[in-house]
Order: C-alpha cells, then sequence, then structure tokens
C-alpha cells in the first residue's frame, strides 16, 4: 500500500489552509511552543507530514519550521524527474527558468503559488458563505444549475491544478510512497484523523449550541 505524491500534497496544503487561522493571530505562541494544544486531528496531520519528510531524509524541526516551509531549506541535490519538467515550465511564470529552480528559489515559489491558493479559496468560500449567511436567495435559484456546476467544476480545475504543481515543486522525483516503510520506520500515524475531525466539529458545535 501507498501513499501518492498527490495525496500527500492535499493533506499538506489543507493543513496550511487550516493554520491560517490558528497560527496568524497573537496568541499563535501556544501553539508553536506547544503544539499538543492543536486539535488531535492537526496533531496527527502534522506528524504524518513530518514523517513523509522524514522517509525523503528532510526533517521537520517544529510547527514553524513546518509553517513557514522552513525544511524547504533542507532540500538537497533538487531536480525534477524526467515528465514532470513540462508542466512546471508552463506552470511557472516569474522570470525562473526551470533549471534556476534550486533550493534558494523554491521556497520563493512554492510560498507564492500557495499564498495565491489560500486567498482564492478564501475568496470562493467566503463568497458561498456570505451568500447564505445574508439570508439571500441561493445560487441555484438565481442562475441555472448549469452555471453553477460549469462555475463549481472551474474552482476544482484551478484548485487541483494548483495541487499538481506543488506537489511536483514538493516532490520532484518521488511519485509515492510506501506506508509500511513510513510506518515501520519513520512513525507515522495511522488514525482517521478526517473522523477525528469530524467529531471535533461535532462537539464544538454542541457546545456552543448551534
Amino acid at each position: 500500500m501507498k501513499i501518492t505524491r498527490e495525496e500527500i500534497t492535499v493533506e499538506i496544503l489543507e493543513l496550511l489552509y487550516d493554520f491560517q487561522y490558528v497560527l496568524e493571530h497573537q496568541k499563535s505562541d501556544i501553539y508553536f511552543n506547544d503544539p499538543t494544544k492543536l486539535l488531535l486531528s492537526k496533531q496527527i496531520r502534522f506528524k504524518r507530514i513530518c514523517s513523509v519528510f522524514a522517509y525523503l531524509n528532510i526533517q521537520i524541526k517544529d510547527l514553524k519550521h513546518f509553517y513557514e516551509l522552513e525544511f524547504i531549506n533542507e532540500f538537497n541535490d533538487y531536480r525534477f524527474a524526467h515528465g514532470i519538467s513540462d508542466m512546471i515550465k508552463s506552470s511557472i511564470r516569474a522570470g525562473y527558468d526551470i533549471k534556476d529552480i534550486k533550493t534558494e528559489s523554491l521556497k520563493e515559489i512554492l510560498e507564492s503559488i500557495i499564498y495565491f491558493r489560500n486567498a482564492y479559496l478564501n475568496l470562493v468560500r467566503g463568497f458561498f458563505g456570505g451568500v447564505q449567511i445574508m439570508g439571500s436567495p441561493s445560487l441555484e435559484r438565481r442562475i441555472s444549475e448549469k452555471i453553477v456546476f460549469d462555475s463549481i467544476q472551474g474552482i476544482d480545475n484551478v484548485v487541483e491544478r494548483l495541487n499538481k504543481i506543488i506537489g511536483y515543486l514538493l516532490f520532484p522525483q518521488t511519485e509515492a510512497f510506501d506506508m509500511d516503510i513510513l510506518i515501520n520506520q519513520y512513525n507515522f500515524p495511522t488514525e482517521d484523523f478526517r473522523a477525528i475531525w469530524e467529531m471535533e466539529q461535532e462537539d464544538y458545535y454542541n457546545e456552543n449550541g448551534f
């Protein structure tokens, strides 16, 4: 059994996206100093990511090292596998030639793409959430179902493309990771963090009377 580059990339991006609400405020030092104060689901996800990079002999030292992408500075002998180069060439438009993408520029490139991805999702989710909060007629009632479907499909396509580009940049040589090795040698957690997250959400809404 394996976990693919695409799957672990989505986990990384989901965690970075969620962390913007946890680590971007004045009390964030609480979590940086003691990650066990994070929700259990986030702790598990963070450990999974650390295990995957340990598999590649890259150490994520702590939460701050991960969130600020400092671990990228530990990448050695950075080069793309055959077949990846064309997509990266067609996607990076910041004045970088693919042969010039080294550890020094990789962090800057990834930061800009991840920032764009998060801002894009914030805008999309904020719009759909805002429509419902204001009690406006649903999107489905105001425009045709086909336009809604096409719009959502377009959003998904953009996010999926960004995910793939980021995955190639993070794991230019590795298509998949062996789960047995991850578990036995790198303490990869096997708990169902998504089920745990759902329970945490349910508990939160019950406690706050929603």
